[in-house]
């Protein structure tokens, strides 16, 4: 299992990296250049842009939502609409991503066109000589009133997602107060499985692949490496 790490672009300014326009993904615990970037905002919007210069080969993005928040609620982005913009996106950014040999590895979100396995491993099975890949966090794609079948829908995201992915990243989640959305955690203290995710990892993630954890979570993965499951240390 190969482990990287998550560098602000704040921090990756002041450490001297002049082109930082998004979070890095770092090599962790090894000296290299960066892996990708982690570009913000909603592809599908008509205002969204992408320096194709910035460093890593990878640029990990949100497939998009019509919404008119990242996170909204709203249905028109499961329907033929939200696809039919993302197969768009996908043509428009086809040949400016091969000329500039960047592969785009889009995160599935269970409020973006990319909301389920089935939706993502058919785009990229339609998209397969193309630069797209797939950076996927599996509690990114379980919505408050999804928790009771929370073991069912872990299952098939590992067990499809996971062989197909080019990074594994390891977020934590659990729902807000409101129980209408999930809210970031530490890793170990939110819905993800420790031990089907590291059964995934260990049997089914492409070697190539990364495993990326925020700093702040490197003990506790660190720990569920080692088999301790129960650590959120």
């Amino acid at each position: 299992m190969r482990m990287a790490t998550i560098l602000d672009v704040g921090t990756a300014r002041s450490l001297g990296v002049p082109d930082a326009v998004a979070d890095l993904v770092l090599p962790h615990g090894m000296p290299g250049e960066a892996l990708a970037s982690i570009v913000p905002g909603n592809p599908l919007d008509d205002h969204w842009t992408c320096p194709l210069d910035i460093p890593g080969g990878n640029l990990v993005a949100w497939s998009g939502t019509l919404g008119e928040e990242l996170f909204s609620d709203e249905p028109r982005t499961w329907m033929s609409e939200g696809h039919e913009r993302l197969e768009r996106f996908c043509d428009d950014v086809r040949e400016p991503l091969r000329n500039a040999g960047r592969t785009l590895c889009f995160r599935p979100h269970a409020r973006h066109v990319l909301s389920d396995p089935q939706g993502t491993l058919d785009l990229l099975r339609r998209r397969e000589d193309e630069p797209f890949g797939l950076a996927v966090s599996p509690a990114d794609l379980l919505l408050p009133e999804m928790i009771g079948d929370a073991e069912d829908h872990f299952t098939r995201i590992l067990e499809s997602m996971i062989p197909r992915a080019d990074f594994v990243l390891l977020a934590d989640a659990r729902p807000d107060e409101t129980g209408e959305n999930m809210t970031a955690c530490p890793l170990g203290s939110g819905v993800l499985p420790a031990a089907a995710v590291m059964e995934a990892i260990n049997t089914r993630l492409p070697e190539e692949a990364w495993v990326v954890v925020a700093p702040s979570d490197v003990p506790t993965m660190t720990s569920w490496r080692h088999g301790d499951l129960d650590s959120t240390d």
